[in-house]
């Protein structure tokens, strides 16, 4: 009555794709630790440690934010370029979408700068601009990134329940699918968007859906409502029509009711208080990170080494082995956030980069607030975030498995 179909195995997908949900309920369990038993929650450490005669302290930043760019994120963006720069396939099918890919680089710094010209413009026309609107193109361009960060993180997760779904030939509903999963992802966004503590999260724009409008109602009092209504509706609505199927005999897809079985309450915790808020970025990321490896080093397996091509030959060391992957994709973060050129960079500029980096981090995961740092961390982080916006966007060309047949081979659907 319940049919489990497998993408790789049983143990593999319980263990990567489906308990990878896990890593982000860690993470819940550390932030919801140091809310309730610390004062200050973002700023005092949870304990300390010895390292190498250094104290390090374990605050939330080092615990969530550190751990999670530096031993996942980062090394999964190294995936989509050992998985697409190396491969002469790669090249020839969608070459030109690849040097495309490069211009997000550039994205994030010209629209920082570009109130910084406008400011220039206006000032030598006797129109000084304040701190504030020169920050407005920072505070747009990293809402946008942590928006599209989420999209990227949803439309993985939607990827997968497909696959389960082709995997058990489970196309009769698929509209309810639709709908369920959409909604049980998108809406507690919407929620938190339109919430009572919204305005009290550290780093959040105000979008004036809390504003009063008319007879002191505001638009986030009408939603907020709405959107809770259509939640728990298609909840159990959906809940109702699988227990309808089971009490008639019809055969169930465990294995695509098992995957979100841990997601929508991730999700919705995540965006349930304030501080949780500030760290969603890395909570609904750690997962998909965990998954991504796992699916990138399965196909890079079935394609690279299924005979001696000579094209592979310089792909084919990248996925070697489980060790030589982790291996490369580490080296990859290492040297880009702690290589020989942050120190060349740090003499020559006489800026601590170290500071800068980590801060960039911050941003990146939604602990920092773009207004409160200067125009070079700003334009840093932004850099930064090339190598992500890169990575969604091939991300999103690379895995058509409905239109891909070398996917749909090398992942074994």
């Amino acid at each position: 009555r319940l049919r489990f179909e497998w993408i790789l195995d049983r143990r593999r997908d319980l263990a990567f794709y489906i308990g990878s949900a896990l890593a982000g309920w860690l993470y819940v369990a550390v932030i919801v630790y140091a809310i309730r038993y610390l004062e200050s929650p973002l700023d005092d450490p949870l304990g300390t440690i010895s390292l190498f005669g250094r104290s390090v302290a374990l605050d939330l930043d080092l615990l969530v934010v550190v751990s999670w760019a530096i031993l996942l994120d980062a090394p999964h963006v190294w995936a989509t370029l050992g998985r697409t720069m190396f491969d002469p396939g790669e090249w020839q099918l969608r070459g030109r979408e690849l040097r495309r890919s490069f211009l997000f680089f550039l994205v994030g710094p010209l629209a920082i700068a570009l109130p910084y010209g406008l400011g220039a413009a206006l000032g030598a026309l006797g129109r000084p601009v304040s701190a504030g609107s020169l920050a407005l193109g920072a505070i747009g361009f990293f809402v946008f990134f942590r928006l599209w960060a989420y999209y990227h993180v949803v439309r993985q997760h939607w990827g997968f329940f497909s696959l389960y779904k082709r995997k058990a030939g489970d196309f009769d509903r698929h509209r309810l699918d639709v709908w369920f999963f959409n909604v049980s992802m998108w809406a507690p966004l919407a929620l938190f968007m339109t919430s009572s503590f919204y305005l009290d999260t550290p780093g959040m724009a105000d979008l004036g859906l809390q504003r009063p409008l008319v007879a002191g109602v505001s638009v986030a009092d009408v939603a907020y409502p709405l959107v809770w209504a259509a939640y728990l509706g298609v909840l159990l609505v959906y809940a109702g029509v699988q227990a309808n199927d089971w009490r008639r005999g019809r055969e169930l897809n465990g294995s695509k009711l098992l995957y979100m079985l841990p997601l929508i309450p991730l999700h919705l915790a995540a965006f349930s208080h304030p501080i949780l808020a500030v760290f969603v970025v890395p909570l609904v990321t750690v997962g998909h990170n965990i998954q991504y490896h796992s699916i990138v080093y399965s196909y890079a397996r079935s394609k690279y080494f299924r005979d001696d091509d000579p094209r592979y030959r310089w792909v084919r060391p990248l996925f070697r082995s489980v060790a030589s992957y982790a291996a490369v994709g580490l080296v990859f973060t290492f040297v880009f956030y702690k290589g020989p050129w942050i120190g060349w960079l740090t003499e020559a500029t006489g800026v601590a980069l170290d500071e800068v980096v980590f801060d960039s981090l911050g941003m990146m995961a939604g602990v920092r607030d773009p207004a409160s740092l200067g125009l070079g961390k700003q334009l840093f982080a932004a850099m930064i975030l090339g190598f992500a916006m890169q990575h969604y966007y091939l991300d999103a060309k690379i895995w058509r498995v409905s239109r891909d047949e070398d996917v749909q081979r090398n992942l074994g659907v």
